[in-house]
Order: C-alpha cells, then structure tokens, then sequence
C-alpha cells in the first residue's frame, strides 16, 4: 500500500508545526510586543482593554500557521531527504 505523498509521522508533523509556528511567533514579534504591552499592568480588564492587539496576533499568527504552509514544509522536509536534524533556515525560508 502507497502512501500519500504528503504523509509524514505524527511526531515529525509535530516537529515541523512547533518550528513554522516559532517562525511565525517571530514574524509577528512586533504584534507581540504590543499585546504583551498592553496587557502589562492589567489583569481581568485585559481581556476587553486589549481586545484589538490579541486579535491583530492571531490574525497575524494564523496567516502564518495555515494547513498550506504547513503542507509546504511537509514537502520541503520530505524534498530535503527526511533529515532527522534539518537545516531549519533553509526549510522555513520564504514561507
């Protein structure tokens, strides 16, 4: 029985969403940095006062972390010879 081509462990896919979802924390480090600004200080009245900022996070985030991506570095990985050590900058460049 084949595969498809797509199909990598459960703990590799892991693996590659922990890393694409670090770069993506670091794409919106800035988006962060305001959330975590804004909640600085504040305990329950963070959860309204900073409303805007945590949606501007996730919508940044998520623009970064969707099944597509997710594919794209399944395939780059599986391109790359299934290393168990990949070279992560070169996997998560341009995504």
């Amino acid at each position: 029985m084949k595969l498809p081509e797509q199909h990598v462990s459960r703990k590799v896919e892991e693996a590659l969403l922990y890393r694409l979802k670090q770069k993506a924390l670091e794409e919106c480090k800035e988006r962060a940095q305001a959330y975590a600004d804004c909640c600085s200080g504040r305990v329950f009245s963070a959860v309204w006062s900073c409303r805007e900022e945590f949606k501007d996070l996730n919508v940044c985030l998520s623009q970064h972390t969707t099944p597509q991506v997710l594919n794209e570095l399944k395939r780059r990985w599986m391109e790359a010879g299934q290393p168990e050590t990949p070279k992560w900058d070169a996997l998560l460049k341009n995504l």
